[in-house]
């Protein structure tokens, strides 16, 4: 059991019998001494968020997913295949499983997969992937200086992202997978 001020962002909770994962976590003190806690959840069955407060003190049942590495092999029209690290066991998924993380899964990439009693939960991706520009402006001349230009280019997964000015065609970039944000070239 965890009390609501003990739960972080990434923990799972089971609140009236659903599986919930804390998004946003925010304590906020009261008058007298009372403490509340915002937070952000997302349920896992069925993918939508809602925001509650409660009191710092409420106590919940703290639940551990079961996580396997897979490594993402294909996709073919809606299905992806990923390869259990573990058993070497191909796990197919649909589209609909997989959900955002697909614009950053490229051949190669170890993501966890995620179940609860032998039920698919979702996908926890790296916190940081490596994408090509497969789409560009050229940059222009005297733009990248201050850093405050900036463009819209085409990533090989269909990813469509805002970046500084002196990203151009061909180049790997590093992308944080949590903000969907440009962290930097790939080195």
């Amino acid at each position: 059991m965890k009390t609501a001020m003990q739960a972080r962002p990434g923990t799972v909770l089971r609140i009236n019998g659903e599986l919930l994962l804390v998004v946003k976590h925010e304590m906020r003190r009261g008058g007298r001494g009372a403490t509340n806690v915002m937070m952000r959840l997302k349920n896992l069955i069925q993918g939508n968020n809602s925001d509650r407060v409660m009191d710092s003190e409420e106590k919940y049942e703290d639940v551990t997913l079961e996580r396997s590495k897979a490594e993402f092999l294909y996709k073919l029209t809606d299905t992806f295949a990923f390869m259990n690290q573990d058993t070497y066991e191909t796990v197919e998924l649909h589209e609909d499983d997989v959900g955002d993380a697909a614009m950053y899964l490229i051949e190669g990439l170890v993501i966890d997969l995620q179940t609860f009693e032998g039920k698919f939960i979702g996908i926890m991706l790296p916190l940081r992937v490596t994408l090509k520009v497969v789409e560009a402006e050229p940059s222009v001349a005297g733009n990248t200086a201050d850093g405050k230009i900036d463009k819209l280019v085409k990533l090989e997964t269909g990813l469509e992202l805002r970046v500084p000015g002196f990203v151009n065609q061909d180049e790997s970039i590093v992308i944080n997978t949590e903000t969907g944000e440009y962290l930097e070239r790939a080195k």
